[in-house]
């Protein structure tokens, strides 16, 4: 009998193909090396030693053969039934005690299946039988189990005790994950695997490039008070640096040069530390090629290992995302990544292989969350608790930046928290004082008519409301072809070039009046003397504050600093309702309003959060762990007093969505959108799975997100089509230059057909 096979080579002589023991071995040398990061190594290397041990089987073996080297049946099999070559490794692991392999590998295709329920569930597996495994060789098969890795629970729950393991079983799953798949893709396609990334600079190099940009950019500028307090805050986050890792917090204001100091912070913290790498989420897609357009500015030469990893990037542009690039997204293989919170915590209860392949990455790594008070209060509990597991049990430093106070520290009162928080500037509200530059005035409801007339009285003046049609009618109403529009019913290509006109015309003292919904806010570098700002939560009056006078430039007539103009105002909510979590927020920021002069005081944002996350635990502290459809994340979790794991892994990534809206995503016929539509209508019946996932990614920076009762006015007026389950406009006209996406249009004009 020939040897064992993991992998044919279609048309190629078996000879020729990949060897079982070969593909098991190096799977698990490099399992192995990935979760030694979180000292789990020879449970890693277990996990690529058994997962394909039901390869072994003659079924397997012999359906290998059948199929003539046909690799894409062979995997596909295990989805019809006709050859499962997972469930035989996970019995092994399962029978050896170890529950936690059992999990994993019984996954490491479909994905992390639940303890109970459907066939697919872990219980079924296991009871399943399956062709035998005994021609495995006996090293292999009887391999001796390593020692549990140790890990630290907080409480010693059933729930969280079993979350803790989850998490842990999630960690090895990624390292299975992806070591079977770079092994895998070594073997079908070296040339693709040669590609990938192989010597990566490390922070320590990242770390003098950006010294030698700050040092560089601090001796061009002038010694304003706000450029001294922004050296400050860089010599605090260089000096902090050498602390041990753990959880820190690194709480400036608006224009506080938070982003370089926060990035500073985390390449020398992980060169002191011999971590890995940095990873910087943040919380809009709408900002996160701004700030690595920064991150690549300040690191010259070594700017090619930015690895950008979010829905907007456009995949045709190889001056942000080189092959090499492209690979290293899928599991993270690069020293500084800059992501987005909805890419990494959803990624954090993932149960698929290709969402789970990166988390390993985290292990030993800075992750930097930017403006963290965006995190919803209804996931609070497992957010923070995943947070805990990084810290804790896998070596990783997590750096809590944010302009706000969020207060995410455990108190007494409260079941949840993060505890031994150390903040990296010392006394916020001495950098706030210092650093203050705007005046919030709080001026009542504001009728659109009076609004708009307030707007027209100013030369440059920044409106931001609440929701998209509030901003269309206001624009509407302005009737000014000066003034400039910006919201999500715009696609990112279209923001972003009337963000670049914005800059053009402050910088150039030009008139500039925009109305925007708060895509403006958390991150878009633009200074105006003045900002209107619908009610909101603070958390979002700080962002619009962060616009206005953001250098501190501003003069009065005589010459002397003056503070910009935030003004505040209320509106008919009724006649423009948003989502809940904003109705939300504006409701706490009016309750404590009252209380303060300066509503942009670390005590003022203190008091905010206390009612915005503290206030929100109710029925038990359920209220901190609500997902979609007000399911429990948490509860998905045990483990039982044999500290055996019941994990429901898909059913909490079903609950956990950070963003519960369920947009439906809409190509428009703006620049190179129209062409994307035309070679989506030219796309045959038959098209391959592979060529519309490439057609996504290149359309992500010319679609706009339409909710359920916006895609059905586009359909009852006729401007709605679909291909291949992708919707587009019908018309031209139904996106417009100035506003974006039109949904009021009425009836179907042939002649406009965009195809």
């Amino acid at each position: 009998m020939t040897a064992p096979y993991a992998h044919s080579l279609s048309g190629r002589p078996q000879t020729e193909w990949h060897s079982l023991r070969d593909h098991l071995q190096q799977t698990a040398e490099l399992a192995r090396e990935f979760a030694s990061d979180f000292e789990a190594g020879e449970w890693g290397y277990l996990a690529g030693l058994w997962h394909d041990l039901g390869k072994y089987s003659d079924d397997f073996q012999n359906y290998l053969r059948r199929n003539g080297g046909d690799e894409n049946a062979v995997h596909s099999s295990e989805m019809t039934g006709r050859v499962d070559h997972s469930t035989a490794g996970a019995q092994h692991a399962d029978r050896l005690k170890a529950r936690l392999l059992a999990y994993v590998i019984a996954g490491h295709h479909a994905g992390l299946p639940d303890h109970v329920g459907e066939a697919s569930s872990l219980s079924a597996r296991l009871e399943k039988v399956v062709p035998s495994i005994d021609a495995a060789p006996a090293d292999i098969r009887e391999h001796p189990l390593p020692r549990l890795p140790r890990l630290d629970c907080p409480d010693k729950s059933d729930r969280r005790r079993g979350f803790t393991l989850a998490f842990s079983t999630r960690m090895l799953f990624s390292c299975l994950v992806d070591a079977d798949f770079l092994d895998t893709e070594r073997f079908m396609d070296p040339g693709r695997s040669s590609h990938r990334p192989m010597d990566s600079p490390s922070c320590a190099s990242m770390l003098e490039r950006l010294d030698d940009f700050l040092a560089r950019k601090q001796k061009d500028i002038p010694q304003t008070p706000v450029n001294r307090r922004r050296a400050e805050v860089l010599a605090s986050c260089r000096e902090r640096a050498d602390q041990a890792p753990g959880f820190f917090s690194l709480h400036v204001p608006t224009g506080g040069g938070k982003t370089l100091s926060s990035l500073a912070f985390g390449l020398a913290h992980a060169a002191r530390h011999d971590l890995r790498r940095v990873v910087y989420a943040i919380p809009f897609t709408s900002i996160i090629e701004q700030t690595a357009d920064v991150f690549r500015e300040a690191l010259g030469d070594l700017s090619e290992h930015v690895l950008e990893h979010h829905g907007n990037l456009d995949a045709d542009d190889p001056a942000r995302q080189s092959v090499r690039l492209r690979l290293a997204a899928e599991n993270f293989d690069a020293p500084l990544i800059v992501t987005t919170n909805v890419q990494l915590f959803e990624s954090l209860f993932a149960y698929k292989p290709s969402r789970c392949r990166k988390l390993h990455r985290l292990a030993r790594s800075v992750i930097i969350l930017d403006e963290v008070q965006t995190l919803p209060p209804r996931l609070l509990a497992p957010t923070l608790a995943a947070l805990e597991e990084l810290v804790r049990n896998h070596g990783s430093t997590v750096v809590l930046c944010t302009a706000t106070q969020p207060a995410l520290e455990k108190r007494l009162e409260f079941s949840i928290g993060l505890e031994n928080i150390r903040p990296i500037v010392d006394d916020p509200s001495a950098l706030h004082d210092s650093l203050r530059r705007v005046q919030v005035e709080r001026r009542g409801r504001i009728e659109n008519s009076d609004l708009v007339r307030s707007l027209r009285e100013e030369g440059q003046v920044l409106c931001v409301v609440n929701s998209r049609r509030h901003a269309a009618e206001l624009f509407a109403e302005l009737d000014d072809r000066k003034a400039l529009h910006l919201s999500a019913s715009m696609c990112a290509e279209h923001r972003s070039e009337v963000v670049a006109e914005i800059r053009r015309r402050l910088k150039n003292h030009e008139q500039c009046v925009v109305i925007s919904t708060q895509v403006i806010e958390a991150g878009v570098d633009v200074d105006f003397p003045a900002v209107y700002r619908a009610s909101a939560g603070l958390d979002s009056i700080t962002q619009a504050a962060g616009r206005c006078n953001r250098e501190g430039g501003l003069l009065s007539e005589d010459g002397q600093p003056r503070l910009g103009r935030v003004i505040v105002f209320d509106y008919d909510a009724k006649a423009y309702p948003t989502v809940p979590s904003i109705t939300q927020a504006a409701s706490h920021f009016r309750e404590i309003a009252g209380n303060h002069n300066d509503l942009l005081s670390p005590r003022a944002v203190e008091d905010f959060f206390r009612l915005h996350y503290w206030q929100q635990g109710g029925d038990g502290g359920r209220g901190w762990d609500r997902g979609v459809g007000g399911e429990s994340v948490m509860d998905a979790f045990c483990a039982d007093r044999k500290h055996l794991l019941h994990a429901s892994f898909r059913r909490a990534a079903a609950a956990y969505r950070l963003i519960d809206d369920a947009q439906v995503r809409l190509l428009v016929p703006y620049g190179r959108g129209r062409d994307l539509i035309e070679e989506l209508e030219s796309f045959p019946d038959s098209v391959e799975p592979w060529q519309l996932r490439d057609f996504d990614r290149r359309a992500q920076r010319f679609v706009v997100g339409v909710y359920e009762q916006g895609l059905i006015k586009l359909h009852q007026n006729s401007n709605l089509l679909e291909r291949h389950g992708r919707f587009y406009l019908a018309r031209l006209d139904a996106y417009q230059d100035r506003v974006g996406l039109i949904f009021d249009l009425p009836g179907l004009d042939p002649d406009r057909l965009v195809v």
